[in-house]
């Protein structure tokens, strides 16, 4: 399953996430919470908008750039 980056495409601090994985070539499946629909879903999943970035993986919400690398890191990397 492709782990679900929700984010805010003009956020700076996603940026080091969607940046790491694009030089990584680890697919995420990118939502941006500007729209209604990715915005309804983080906060199902009991997430906060206004802390972004999250990834989705697992049944388990990561928050925060530091723990989103460090998992991809460990997941995706040698």
């Amino acid at each position: 399953m492709t782990p679900i980056l929700y984010y805010w495409a003009p956020c700076e601090t996603c940026s080091v996430v969607t940046r790491f994985a694009d030089e990584h070539g680890i697919d995420l499946d990118k939502r941006d919470v500007e729209q209604e629909g990715p915005f309804q879903e983080l906060q199902e999943l009991g997430g906060d908008a206004n802390l972004i970035p999250y990834l989705y993986v697992d049944g388990e919400l990561i928050n925060g750039n530091d723990d989103v690398v460090a998992y991809l890191s460990e997941k995706y990397l040698p």
